[in-house]
């Protein structure tokens, strides 16, 4: 009997981001030291009082202003083709530099939205304690949180805007195992991409809604967490094999490459690629709250069989690990409140189309993670996530 502890495995496996060793690709200096960028609810008091005080300072600054407009003005170059993860890197890193200029202990934090997909709108990251819940009045203004009261000036003066989809019944979003499984299927950018890009990266956008749904969407500092974290998934993918790989359309229709300029910051793709190295001196943290995520978690219990045709169509990487068997008899453990995997809400299509995006591409990624729901569904595979 094989237990889908091997996808666990596999998981854990590439769960801690640590900096890897050069090779003959890379030619940044080694960074001296490195800072950790932990997901926002593990962040200490003192933490998060140094980021919500520079958060204000940029505000009172315009940098949300500065950073609104140039995602809006570079948005055609930087979505719908292989610029998307290089870009944001370098554009979630400027904004982490600036910060630092402002007080040198500010690290971004990241969103680990997975732990979250089932009920997004009752996570503490959208509480008064933290970023602030959705919207309210006819102008669905933030109220509360760190944001709470602002007034954005990008795009003329307004209040910072959500308005979460369905009355604000989000989600469900994307489980931990349909991202891990991304992670083991991808063999290239051109794949890996579109995947990611028109599926949680999407769906957080445009079920946030209000200036999130929006190419200003840096005005909400959901942004920042949320782009951070479709970074740590990058370098995960990175590590499982894919350290340099770039491949794929660049925004003028050329093929992309690691010598190719990363939009706007003119320097190439390559620089950007290893952490640990030239300017990206940062790595992320296991996230110490994810006992039950499979991305970035560690004492995962993932407790159904699946057959095995099933794990190596959908987890490749997991199928290669040996099995666990039981004695004549045994039984593997009980899940632990297992759940079937819900169908993940779906990216409209004319949101697709209004922000300039391949509605192709992004059928086939809608495609795909309902064809995993179906197959975990079919394998009688219970989630405890």
């Amino acid at each position: 009997m094989k237990l889908s502890a091997g996808v666990l495995a596999a998981a854990a496996a590439i769960g801690l981001s640590a900096v890897g060793v050069t090779d003959a690709q890379q030619t940044q200096p080694r960074c001296s030291s490195v800072y950790t960028r932990k997901e926002l609810l593990s962040l200490t008091p003192t933490e998060w009082n140094t980021v919500s005080g520079v958060l204000r300072t940029m505000q009172n600054q315009g940098w949300f202003a500065w950073f609104a407009y140039l995602h809006t003005n570079w948005f055609s170059q930087i979505h719908s083709q292989s610029q998307f993860f290089p870009f944001h890197r370098r554009f979630v890193y400027e904004w982490e530099r600036v910060a630092r200029q402002y007080n040198p202990a500010y690290v971004q934090p990241y969103w680990d939205e997975m732990r979250d997909y089932r009920a997004p709108a009752t996570s503490a990251v959208l509480s008064s304690n933290w970023v602030g819940s959705n919207g309210q009045g006819t102008n669905r203004c933030v109220m509360n949180g760190v944001q709470g009261g602002w007034t954005m000036s990008y795009l003329g003066n307004h209040c910072l805007q959500r308005n979460f989809a369905r009355s604000g019944n989000l989600g469900p979003w994307y489980s931990p195992e349909y991202i891990t499984s991304i992670i083991q299927r991808a063999p290239n950018m051109t794949v890996f991409r579109p995947q990611i890009e028109f599926s949680l990266h999407g769906i957080v956008h445009i079920e946030t809604g209000g200036d999130m749904a929006t190419r200003a969407s840096v005005n909400d500092w959901i942004f920042m967490l949320h782009h951070t974290n479709i970074d740590r998934l990058w370098w995960q993918w990175q590590q499982n094999g894919h350290l340099w790989t770039m491949d794929g359309p660049n925004w003028d229709g050329t093929q992309i490459s690691l010598n190719t300029n990363i939009a706007y910051f003119n320097e190439p793709i390559r620089n950007v690629m290893q952490l640990g190295y030239g300017q990206m001196c940062y790595q992320y943290a296991t996230n110490p709250l994810s006992r039950r995520s499979l991305i970035g978690g560690v004492e995962n219990l993932i407790s159904s069989v699946l057959p095995p045709d099933v794990l190596h169509k959908w987890f490749p990487d997991s199928a290669k690990v040996p099995s666990i068997t039981f004695a004549p008899g045994a039984k593997p453990p009980p899940p632990s409140n297992g759940k079937v995997i819900p169908y993940p809400r779906e990216i409209p299509d004319s949101w697709i189309v209004s922000m300039g995006n391949d509605l192709a591409n992004a059928k086939n990624a809608r495609a795909d993670a309902r064809n995993f729901v179906e197959a975990m569904n079919k394998a009688g595979y219970k989630s405890p996530y």
